[in-house]
């Protein structure tokens, strides 16, 4: 986020003030009766007619103080970390109910299928760090969320983030995670998988996602507190004042989370956007959707945790040149600064469809942004130096080694063309086509590392149990 004559540091002091005052003041609401039995034994101040719950400084203290710093998401083996403390991480995103067809680019319903080939389709890509289901599989009934974490575990190795939308079905969710771990324990100590909520701004969740919520604590999963203010409408317009609402929601339930269960691994994150006061609709590629989004992964750095932060959107409704440029500009405040995992990849039509062909430019797009960011390394210069020397006036560094042995530190695209303009008329192949290929290539190809037949054959058991008697965890069907 862009501050005028401020510094981010002075910004996030600046809007912690702010939200302790509200939390102190007017707190928040916690619909239920039990859970705000439980919060006022942990010494939060209830009010059982309005609901309302507000902090003391001292659980505030005692959060801050006991919140884990060094959460990490590892594949699927618990091998490999994702590099999110090193650099933004990307990931794709979800999860609407629409998707744009492989073949005709039409919208339509989304089904099982379309989740297995686009979390297929993430785990090949190389710079989709991060998995998620992306679409909903509305033909898998209310259950599809089981579903689609089954297909998350099946078909990638790299960390997987979803969620369940009932409090019954989280038991079922854990178990299949602790399958694939090798236990429990061995899950808590390198989990591959994250969960997320969205609170209702400001200050609500519903029981349904509280209830969720406290589960999934319960198991020690890793979960992500999610803003999705809207400026102008349940939030202040001014981003300054978003921002207040975004940090007081997530700070509240940091709050709740450690003092109920110490210790829970959390991730500050924010999808916020504005609303274009023209349409009523929320505009995911303005430029503010990434400068507010980026003053939450400040935040998360001010308070020593990762953040998942909403970037890499468009409002565009196929890919085009406003794809491209809206997924630019909402990625490059996150990256500036340091958000630890940017939300986005496949998007389309303001986050309400998810696109084959986008998630394969978007992954084009997010290699250039990482090779920008890398910035120019400083190095012992003798040796460019003396080939300068030997090559002025008028030289020609084709013929140099140093060339032959650097040239490949410089980004090559993979679907952007740097053809002359006669091969790119020759070719005649647009964009949009060479991502269709491509998408059909690594469906058509790719092969996911399976897991060990004993534990694929517990999740088809968990999932029979819990979804359908007859339901197969069959091989991923070839386009």
């Amino acid at each position: 986020m862009s501050f005028k004559n401020q510094s981010p540091e002075k910004i996030a002091s600046l809007v912690h003030e702010k939200s302790t005052e509200i939390l102190l003041d007017t707190g928040f609401c916690v619909p239920d009766a039990a859970v705000l039995k439980r919060l006022e034994k942990c010494g939060f101040i209830v009010d059982y007619e309005t609901q309302m719950v507000r902090i003391t400084p001292g659980l505030l203290d005692t959060a801050l103080t006991g919140i884990p710093r060094d959460v990490q998401l590892y594949d699927r083996e618990g091998l490999h970390a994702a590099p999110y403390n090193q650099r933004s991480c990307f990931m794709g995103a979800g999860t609407p109910v629409n998707v744009l067809d492989l073949e005709n680019g039409q919208r339509r319903p989304a089904t099982r299928q379309d989740v297995r080939q686009l979390v297929t389709l993430q785990d090949a890509l190389p710079n989709i760090d991060i998995v998620r289901p992306t679409v909903t599989a509305t033909d898998q009934g209310e259950n599809s969320d089981l579903v689609e974490i089954a297909e998350l575990l099946f078909h990638t190795r790299k960390p997987a983030v979803h969620r369940v939308l009932a409090p019954e079905r989280v038991d079922a969710a854990f178990e299949m995670l602790a399958a694939v771990s090798g236990g429990a324990e061995k899950f808590r100590a390198r989990p591959n998988f994250a969960t997320l909520y969205c609170p209702i701004s400001p200050g609500y969740f519903t029981p349904e996602n509280v209830h969720c919520m406290l589960r999934w604590a319960e198991h020690g999963v890793p979960l992500t507190l999610l803003s999705m203010a809207m400026g102008g409408a349940s939030a202040p317009v001014t981003l300054l004042g978003e921002l207040v609402v975004i940090n007081t929601d997530i700070l509240a339930w940091v709050v709740v989370m450690q003092l109920l269960y110490p210790g829970t691994p959390l991730l500050y994150g924010s999808v916020s956007a504005v609303l274009d006061m023209r349409t009523g609709l929320l505009a995911l590629g303005a430029p503010e959707r990434g400068m507010v989004n980026s003053g939450a992964a400040i935040m998360g750095s001010f308070y020593g945790i990762p953040s998942m932060c909403g970037g890499l959107s468009s409002d565009a409704k196929q890919l085009d040149a406003q794809a491209g440029a809206e997924k630019v500009i909402t990625a490059l405040p996150l990256i500036k600064e340091g958000a630890s995992i940017i939300y986005g990849a496949g998007a389309t039509d303001a986050g309400s469809s998810i696109s084959y062909t986008q998630m394969v430019l978007d992954n084009e797009i997010i290699g250039d942004l990482s090779r920008m960011i890398e910035g120019i390394e400083l190095h012992d210069l003798d040796q460019e130096v003396e080939m300068i020397k030997a090559n002025t006036p008028k030289g020609n560094f084709l013929k140099e080694a140093h060339t032959r042995e650097n040239y490949h530190q410089h980004w090559q695209p993979a679907i952007f063309s740097r053809d002359t303009y006669e091969t790119w008329q020759d070719k005649n192949t647009s964009i949009e086509q060479q991502c269709r290929q491509q998408a059909r290539e690594i469906l058509s190809n790719h092969e996911s590392i399976r897991m060990p037949a004993p534990i694929e054959a517990e999740l088809e058991r968990i999932l029979r149990r819990e979804v359908n008697p007859e339901f197969k965890l069959e091989e991923f069907v070839k386009v």
